[in-house]
């Protein structure tokens, strides 16, 4: 009898939303790489890098909450780290360690692997390479525009012919938002839900649970008067006669009636959260051409009574850019652009290929107080962007011009050692 068959053994398959690089598109992504990291260095950007592997606590301090869902994040030996998502937090860690010092600005630039959980798809991978720059200890719409102008003639220089601009300010919500009477919670889902509000998604004006249930409860008790003209100790009294016991509890009957009445007004958290996001819409709605929405985002923010500053350095930003060639054609403003990150402070920018419908290929901003939340001895203000080197890759053929080494090798003669020299 033929001898049996032995059982095929399953091979061990990649991770998924991970990739392999094969020669070609290795040497391709070094010499994208090289050619990044020189015109970086041209601008006075010093190379660093940063450990792969960082205490999770970084990532936690300033971030939104899409950022903490796609955290690589284990516990080992009692220590709690995380694969890096992104370079922004590391840079600010390693400037605090090494560079507080140091004359301001800082100029650094980096390139690496970073890893984010999502889900896998088109031009979106769970492991992905970024280059990107930090302008560490400058202020101002001049710093602001010299990290957009580098990282839009990076991109040039990456064989991306037209880059487009989007381009947004945080500070107006911000502003918006510091005046209005509602919980941080409140505050930090609608941050949130702007990059929602931006893309049309009408869910994102649903409020977050807490609010929803707190809402519905404070609805249906009837405990509570209609008006707030009333003295607690009658309150209190009214309890009483409902059958409510104070006695056994460690707060007076007028601390918790005064409890009573917060919570009461906290329902109103629910009314202003759902003006707040139109509010945002608003302003996204507002999107296009600076020449023709500057003027009705100036309206609309002066009609709520906010600070007008923001918008008048998106013209000054605006202003240095285009005297420096770059076609106002190329220039979107977005308000309503929030990144996913709670720590930006000012200016948001996005670019893109010479189709705002392509895929984004750059991204960044300004976060001044990223610096201090991670332990800095003061405040110290930052701007930087970062690239995905895939998606440039996906949209230039640039590099594919780079002469390869030849694959085969004809020998004369049969002497095979003359392979080794």
């Amino acid at each position: 009898m033929p001898p049996a068959a032995s059982p095929r053994i399953r091979p061990v398959e990649r991770v998924r939303g991970t990739g392999d690089r094969l020669a070609g598109e290795l040497t391709q992504a070094d010499a994208l790489r090289r050619r990044l990291t020189a015109n970086a260095s041209a601008h006075g950007y010093e190379q660093v890098e940063t450990p792969v592997l960082e205490h999770t606590d970084l990532f936690l301090r300033k971030s939104g909450g899409d950022r903490i869902a796609q955290l690589y994040a284990f516990e080992h030996r009692g220590r709690n780290l995380t694969l890096r998502p992104e370079f922004t937090a590391p840079a600010v860690r390693l400037y605090i360690e090494h560079m507080q010092g140091d004359p301001l600005p800082v100029r650094l630039s980096f390139t690496g692997p970073v890893f984010r959980y999502e889900k896998p798809q088109s031009g979106r991978s769970r492991q992905f390479t970024e280059f990107g720059c930090e302008l560490i200890g400058a202020s101002g719409p001049l710093a602001d525009a010299e990290i957009i102008g580098l990282a839009l003639d990076g991109l040039r220089q990456a064989g991306v012919a037209r880059p487009r601009l989007v381009l947004g300010h945080i500070g107006i919500v911000i502003g918006f938002l510091g005046g209005l009477e509602i919980d941080q919670r409140a505050q930090d889902w609608l941050t949130w839900s702007m990059e929602r509000l931006r893309k049309g998604d009408d869910s994102a004006h649903d409020l977050p649970p807490h609010l929803e249930r707190l809402e519905a409860s404070l609805d249906e008790s009837g405990l509570l008067p209609a008006t707030d003209d009333i003295d607690t100790e009658t309150v209190a009294a009214i309890l009483r006669q409902a059958g409510v016991d104070f006695t056994g509890g460690t707060r007076s009957p007028e601390d918790i009636v005064n409890g009573l009445f917060a919570k009461r007004r906290r329902r109103y958290d629910a009314q202003v959260l759902r003006d707040a996001a139109s509010f945002v819409s608003a302003l996204t709605r507002l999107s296009g051409p600076p020449d023709t929405v500057i003027q009705p985002l100036r309206e609309l923010v002066a009609a709520r009574g906010l600070d007008l500053g923001p918008l008048d350095e998106l013209e000054q930003i605006i202003a240095m850019l285009t005297s420096t060639g770059l076609n106002p054609d190329d220039i979107r403003i977005d308000l309503g652009m929030g990144r996913g990150l709670h720590y930006y402070t000012g200016m948001l920018f996005e670019i893109y290929t010479d189709s705002l419908a392509g895929p984004q290929l750059c991204g960044g901003g300004r976060y001044d107080d990223l610096a201090q939340i991670l332990g800095a001895r003061q405040p110290v203000a930052a701007c930087g962007f970062s690239f995905g080197l895939e998606r440039i890759m996906s949209v230039t053929s640039a590099m594919l011009d780079l002469p390869m080494p030849p694959k085969a090798l004809v020998l004369q003669g049969d002497d095979p050692a003359r392979a080794l020299l």
